[in-house]
Order: C-alpha cells, then sequence, then structure tokens
C-alpha cells in the first residue's frame, strides 16, 4: 500500500475529522514542557525520552510531529494500519549516541527500506478524552517493530529520583511524566496541567549554521610537564588544517552566535566540510547543559540535522 493520493500537508488526511469528536479543530500531537520537581504531583507514569521522530497514524497516514507525512514510503506501508497509534520512530537502538541522526537520515528519505525501524507506542488518540490509562490499554505491540513503551508508576520524589538515574544509567537522557488521568491535548501541556512534562538535564535546541572552522592539527613540539603529562604549544603558526570540520558556526533564534565543534564522527566532519556550500543555512538540532548559561549554550553537542518535514 502506498501513500494515499488524498495525501495533504495540513494536517488533515482523508478522515477530516478532530480524532476526539470535533469537526473543527486541526489535531495537533500533545507535546510536553520542561518538568519543574517543586510543581510535580504524583502519582506519575515516568517512561525514558526517546530521540527520534514523532509520529502519529491517522487516517491510514504516518504524520510528524508538525503534521506533515513522514516521507519514507517503505514507512508508511509498514505502519499506515496502526490507526491512532502515537509514539516514536526510532532507528536501531534507542541508547545509541547518534540515535537521532540515524533515525532521521533512514525516515526522513523517501527511498531507504528495509532498516532497524522501531516505532515505541506511548499512547492512543481514538477517543481523546479519555484519561491515559483508559487510552493506553488500546495500545498493542509486537513483531521486531512496535513497541508499547513502557510506563513505570511512581510515587514520590525518591522513586523519581532513583528511575532517573535507573535511566541515565542504561543511556537515555531524561525522561518522560505523565498523569495517568489526563485527558489528550492537542498541543504543549502547560507545567500547571501536568498532563506530559519532560525531566531532562541537558536540554535540547536548534541554530542556524552560519559557518565552519576548519579542524586544525597541532605541530608544535610534544613536552612533557611538571606532572608528567605530554603536552603540547597552543601557538597558532604552527598549526595547518586538515581539511575537514572543526567546528559549526550556529545562531540561535535569539541571535547569539556560537561554535559546536564536539559530537561528530570523522566521517560526518569530511563530508559537511565537502559540503559547505550546501550546508549552509541548515538548521542543527543540538543539546546543552543549561545551568550558568548566560548567552552561549554550553557544552554544545551535535545532534544531527533539522529536517523540513519535522518543524
Amino acid at each position: 500500500m502506498g501513500l494515499p493520493i488524498q495525501l495533504r500537508q495540513d494536517g488533515h488526511s482523508s478522515l477530516h475529522k478532530d480524532l476526539g469528536g470535533s469537526m473543527s479543530k486541526i489535531f495537533k500531537p500533545m507535546l510536553a514542557s520542561d518538568a519543574e520537581l517543586d510543581k510535580l504531583r504524583f502519582p506519575l507514569l515516568a517512561s525514558p525520552k526517546l530521540d527520534g521522530i514523532r509520529a502519529v497514524v491517522r487516517g491510514g497516514v504516518v504524520y510528524s510531529r508538525s503534521n506533515k507525512p513522514i516521507p519514507n514510503r517503505w514507512v508508511q506501508d509498514k505502519l499506515c494500519h496502526l490507526e491512532h497509534f502515537d509514539g516514536e520512530l526510532i532507528v536501531g537502538e534507542p541508547t545509541s549516541k547518534s540515535v537521532y541522526r540515524d533515525t532521521t537520515s533512514h525516515v526522513m528519505a523517501h527511498d531507504k527500506d528495509h532498516f532497524d525501524l522501531r516505532f515505541y507506542v506511548f499512547d492512543h488518540i481514538e477517543t481523546m478524552q479519555l484519561e491515559y490509562t483508559g487510552r493506553a490499554k488500546k495500545i498493542k505491540g509486537g513483531g521486531a517493530t512496535v513497541f508499547k513503551h513502557e510506563q513505570r508508576l511512581l510515587i514520590g520524589m525518591d522513586a523519581l529520583l532513583a528511575y532517573e538515574e535507573m535511566c541515565l544509567e542504561l543511556g537515555y537522557e531524561g525522561l518522560i511524566l505523565r498523569d495517568p488521568n489526563a485527558p489528550y491535548k492537542c498541543g504543549r501541556s502547560t507545567v500547571r496541567e501536568g498532563y506530559l512534562l519532560k525531566l531532562k538535564r541537558f536540554m535540547d535546541a536548534e541554530a542556524v549554521v552560519i559557518g565552519f572552522e576548519e579542524r586544525m592539527e597541532n605541530l608544535n613540539e610534544a613536552r612533557t610537564n611538571e606532572l608528567g603529562r605530554t603536552s603540547r604549544s597552543s601557538h597558532k603558526e604552527n598549526k595547518r588544517g586538515r581539511g575537514d570540520l572543526g567546528a559549526l558556526l550556529l545562531r540561535t533564534p535569539e541571535g547569539v552566535e556560537f561554535a559546536c565543534g564536539t559530537g561528530f564522527v570523522d566521517a560526518e566532519r569530511a563530508e559537511i566540510w565537502a559540503n559547505r556550500d550546501r550546508i549552509l543555512g541548515s538548521v542543527a538540532k543540538y543539546k546543552f547543559f543549561p545551568v550558568g548559561v548566560k548567552e552561549a549554550p554550553r557544552h554544545p553537542v551535535f545532534l544531527g540535522w533539522r529536517m523540513k518535514e519535522d518543524m
């Protein structure tokens, strides 16, 4: 089965109605706000935060979080029968350091197929006014592709912090927290509502590529310092370019400019440097540590590219 002929870009498929029963409201996926620990209300349901591509199946079409059809035809054919399922598309292991890049490069490509696709389902949108625990009963996993995403009941702060520590040790970067009695909200849940919250020590953000720095090789003589460690002078005259990327020069929506030089493997550094003209102006996704930030993001790490179909 291919994509329907009536495929539209405005968030509607041939099923032109709000899935809670209203004909007037355009569907939007429910999104999480940042959790504030002192405002949490227990009990809560918690799950590891996934870093893939959001996917909601409506009217036989798999849509991204921005209500645009997922462009990969193989993904559409594989998942289009899972009506009302809301979850995250992941390629490979969900705790891989390159999971976002791996997922985006496959799911957002039109012609890639037969890759390690996983659909972690965490909600069901057929009856949006139903409480979450009731909606979750309609989620069914099965096979090597569709998984019902774990939801752990937490009754207090000690349980939350212990579960967060466990997930961080497994390689996840945070938690998603849910009110078990919450309805499905079209759009972003507020902290006050507490329907859907995210708890992360690192934050994700996006910035536009405005330039590139070449990676440099230090040719200064190696010396042994007082602690017995090898060090080299940082004198610029004895450095030469390596012909690949050292750092992306980025600008945030607020106009703050900074460099991001970590999170790349050597092959990516070479590819980006060779395609600078094409990549200039692209939108990069990165993570950073928010504590202590005044202007430039602290410890930025490149995660991948934001595709227009997912924005």
